[in-house]
């Protein structure tokens, strides 16, 4: 993921800040990989609520 920021950034010369989010079905295992890189993820059910 970080390489990916990394390549984005390099590509498109933006300085402005990037939010890795992941978009899942049913959401992600919360290990060392997912804090420090993620800041935010969404799922089927907060795509999907009412109200």
């Amino acid at each position: 993921m970080q390489q990916k920021v990394a390549v984005f950034t390099g590509q498109t010369q933006t300085r402005k800040a990037i939010f890795p989010t992941l978009i899942t079905t049913f959401g992600v295992k919360k290990n060392e990989d997912f804090t420090g890189r993620v800041v935010a993820e969404v799922t089927m059910s907060d795509l999907f609520a009412r109200g």
